[in-house]
């Protein structure tokens, strides 16, 4: 596909239910094996979501409601573990205990504690996606950026407060390791998903510019994400951490007025 570079202030976004539809289609395909994008540098890029050669794949895939209940209750008891205490706090021993199963039943589903994360984190970015995708459906034609961004971040968010265990793999940890990596395929789905959404709203963006918009908007969201995880601490020091995150949201809304131009009602 060729882009045609235009004045970024002066384009004007239009929405409608085919466009619509059609995203939604797209980021329905994010957990595909053949799904790929193109990245600032051209170079296609695989999701690694979804991987037939990723060495920590589960061992044994459930057959039966009964399979799938067993290995959901595993990944359910790793996901309060990791909610408690990092993936330090993850062990067979710790799974097995606190899930009431023996420690074989963990082994007939995951080789070992990376394949758990792995499946974890992969989990978790089904469920973010189909989660976008929900807010997308909707008619969001004639809105301006803040209701934009209020439909698309606020079930983010939502999902974020609901899934404690979902904020280690979104805190963009450094390091190593299969929570690294983890948090670095939420980063990268995160990211294309913006940049995708920039596309539906202007098609013409020039793609080195909507790269750079999307990254700035993806660090702002990141910002928020920050903020979900020290929420205790906020509360309990008095903070306003709704407010905190309704001054990001507005921050993000002005920073993609000032580059995107205003969004044209009809």
């Amino acid at each position: 596909m060729i882009f045609i570079p235009v004045d970024l202030i002066a384009c004007k976004p239009s929405l409608n239910i085919a466009s619509v539809s059609y995203y939604s289609h797209h980021v329905s395909q994010y957990m595909s094996k053949s799904s790929h994008r193109q990245s600032p540098d051209n170079k296609q890029v695989k999701s690694s979501v979804s991987n037939d050669d990723n060495p920590q794949k589960s061992r044994r895939k459930p057959s039966g409601d009964r399979g799938r209940q067993r290995r959901d209750l595993i990944l359910d008891t790793a996901a309060d573990l990791l909610a408690d205490g990092g993936a330090e706090a993850i062990n067979t021993n710790a799974l097995a205990d606190r899930a009431n199963i023996s420690i074989g039943s963990v082994y007939q589903y995951f080789s070992n504690k990376e394949a758990i994360l792995s499946a974890l984190g992969e989990r978790y970015m089904q469920q973010l996606s189909r989660n976008t995708v929900a807010a997308l459906q909707q008619d969001v034609s004639g809105l301006d950026f803040a209701a934009m961004v209020d439909r698309v971040i606020d079930p983010m968010i939502a999902f974020e407060r609901q899934h404690p265990a979902f904020r280690h793999l979104n805190a963009g940890q450094e390091g190593e390791g299969i929570l690294a990596e983890g948090a670095k395929r939420v980063d990268q789905e995160i990211l294309a998903t913006i940049y995708d959404l920039l596309l539906r709203v202007c098609p013409h963006l020039n793609p080195t510019q909507g790269w750079q918009v999307a990254r700035v908007t993806k660090a702002l969201y990141k910002g928020m994400s920050y903020l979900i995880q020290q929420e205790q601490e906020i509360k309990n020091t008095g903070g306003d951490i709704d407010g905190m995150i309704a001054h990001m949201k507005r921050m993000m809304v002005t920073y993609l007025e000032d580059h995107l131009g205003q969004l044209t009602v009809g």
